[in-house]
């Protein structure tokens, strides 16, 4: 009787699992991986999607604003309280550098860039006298600030607030310890437009063109915030670090959510796992990236 072959199971050699602790390094470096890919995709992908979601409301709310004379003159409110970060104020028009028309919101922390041109709240608004500051980010989020380096002297574009419209003529570019221009006096309006510059997504200094009113300046109420009361998380290339706690709940998350994927790989299969858990690595990740791009990074990335 010729000897029976094993079967094509018995001839497998027996699956070992791997220690425990290089399960659990190994879910770590995935998790990991994960949010550094989806920090990098939110920053070059997601992020001019997502600014120009919130452009295209800010730009309702602004025109409704501006129709019936509603949008703030200063950093008050009529009714005393300061008006909110994040609130339109205006609209920047500088087709010479392909803006067509880009919103103006009050504050300059990163969650305010991230929708739109951030305007300095201890600064007059722009088209009043005084010097007004604005910030752009350099890359992500719409990459206006980019724009901002192609000004020269003589280059002119205009702003529109509740006062009504203005026009500005380019007098200056400047980079840290370049001699910035003379204050202006009397009923002289200025502006500061501030982005980075360097390697895209890389910025490594601020960069600054300052331009002059060549129009009628409009008067403005008292300023609420002193040169120097603003946080850190305001000034050129600051970080805002008040809301770590939710931070860490959404890597949190995105633990459980990796726990819960592995889990389901041993106990389902690799598609079902797939189909389920790919969607919902996916939202975390981009959440925690949007996090981490409004609480870690610079506010003029």
């Amino acid at each position: 009787m010729p000897p029976r072959k094993p079967s094509p199971a018995a001839s497998r050699p027996a699956k070992i699992a791997a220690p425990a602790l290089e399960r659990f390094l190994s879910l770590m470096l995935v998790m990991v991986s994960v949010t550094i890919l989806a920090l990098l995709a939110n920053l070059v992908l997601v992020s001019p999607v997502q600014h120009y979601a919130s452009q295209n409301r800010l730009y309702q709310d602004i025109r409704l604003a501006l129709a019936e004379g509603s949008a703030p003159t200063g950093p008050v409110n009529p009714d005393g309280t300061l008006v909110e970060p994040g609130t339109a104020l205006g609209v920047l028009y500088a087709p010479i550098i392909g803006i067509g028309h880009e919103v103006m919101v009050e504050g300059t922390s990163a969650a305010q860039t991230m929708e739109g041109i951030g305007h300095r709240r201890d600064t007059v608004l722009p088209c009043q006298v005084g010097t007004s500051v604005l910030m752009a980010r350099s890359g992500a989020y719409g990459g206006v600030g980019q724009a901002f380096t192609k000004l020269v002297p003589g280059d002119k574009f205009s702003v529109t607030v509740t006062q009504g419209s203005c026009t500005y003529e380019v007098i200056s570019a400047r980079r840290p310890g370049d001699q910035a221009p003379s204050a202006p006096a009397a009923r002289e309006g200025r502006l500061t437009l501030t982005t980075a510059s360097g390697a895209p997504f890389m910025p490594t200094e601020v960069y600054r063109v300052d331009a002059k009113l060549v129009t009628d300046a409009f008067d403005h109420p008292s300023v609420a915030f002193p040169t120097g009361a603003l946080p850190s998380s305001e000034a050129a290339m600051g970080t805002d670090t008040s809301n770590l706690f939710a931070l860490v709940l959404l890597l949190e998350l995105l633990v459980g959510v990796a726990i819960g994927v592995s889990w389901l790989w041993r106990r389902w299969g690799r598609w079902q796992t797939w189909i389920v858990g790919a969607p919902a690595i996916i939202a975390v990740g981009l959440l925690s990236a949007t996090a981490i791009n409004q609480w870690l990074l610079p506010n003029l990335l």
